[in-house]
């Protein structure tokens, strides 16, 4: 059995014993809705005059630890007869999908410890479904040292057709609110965040984040038929949340990408040509949200 089907084996088996949990418990279960659309401008590839502009859409929706994402990236190409993959005269791709469901679990040891825990399975891919799929599983403890920090520390396994690779993480926390909602907030990690809410309705936020995705490609693909393209950047953005009314919320702000890469491989996970970098890239996000 593939190791995708054992993770999702596993996927399915917390699921199940989460509903039945759930059936048991009399009270609403909570539905969040994101909605969120992003841009990153045309930015050349370093080692040609070639440049790409990327637009794109994700929805998310969690209930009750399970969720479910898709995500749409639209890539609009100049001068592709200057790259260094593809045949010089059709685009590399267009298009590329994403879809992730998921089941997390967090929960009290104690006053003071906690611990996480979860798993993720996803299909990413230009057209055809088959090959594309991946894992991920998760854990983490975490201790609470007072009313304003707390930090956790834990691991993270994922595997696709190109990779399988495990990565410790550790996060740090602090928050401070005042009575009416105004304070600031922290956190350290793979994903840090801080900012200052000037009440329970508006805060300013500011994130670093890094990003890899693996994508299968078409089996008609001139890059590599039924191959893959990995895509990684760093991010840093800035932006302003706002909660006009219960259950909505809108984040805006803008965003700048840099360390910018792609990497080919073929059919069998086997990497061929160096990484095309690019150059950084401002852009921006809008998300919209609602809480049932």
């Amino acid at each position: 059995m593939s190791r995708f089907k054992i993770l999702m084996l596993i996927l399915l088996t917390l699921c199940v014993t989460a509903n039945a949990g759930a059936e048991d418990n009399k009270r609403s279960i909570p539905i969040s809705i994101k909605a969120s659309g992003s841009f990153i401008s045309g930015s050349d590839f370093k080692d040609s005059k070639a440049a790409v502009t990327v637009a794109g859409g994700k929805i998310d929706i969690k209930a009750t630890g399970f969720s479910f994402s898709y995500e749409g990236k639209n890539y609009s190409w100049d001068n592709v007869d200057k790259l260094n993959f593809g045949n010089g005269v059709d685009d590399p791709w267009n298009t590329l999908h994403r879809i992730a469901i998921g089941y997390s679990h967090f929960g009290k040891i104690n006053k003071n410890w906690f611990y996480g825990a979860g798993i993720t399975g996803t299909s990413a891919f230009e057209e055809e479904m088959s090959n594309s799929f991946g894992a991920a599983v998760r854990g983490n403890i975490g201790y609470i040292f007072n009313d304003n920090w707390k930090a956790l520390i834990g691991a993270r396994v994922f595997t696709n057709s190109v990779r399988t690779s495990a990565m410790p993480f550790v996060s740090i926390m602090y928050e401070n609110y005042k009575e009416d909602g105004s304070g600031i907030f922290m956190t350290l990690g793979a994903l840090s965040e801080a900012g200052y809410a000037f009440s329970n309705t508006e805060k300013i936020r500011f994130k670093f984040g890094l990003d890899g995705k693996t994508y299968r490609l078409k089996n008609s693909s001139t890059v590599a038929s039924k191959g893959y393209i990995t895509t990684s950047s760093m991010m840093t953005g800035a932006y302003f949340d706002w909660k006009p009314f219960k259950g909505f919320s809108l984040s805006v702000g803008p965003e700048y990408y840099f360390a910018r890469e792609m990497k080919t491989y073929d059919e069998h996970g086997n990497k061929f040509g160096g990484a095309s970098k690019q150059d950084a890239a401002i852009g921006g996000s809008l998300t919209f949200g609602y809480k049932f």
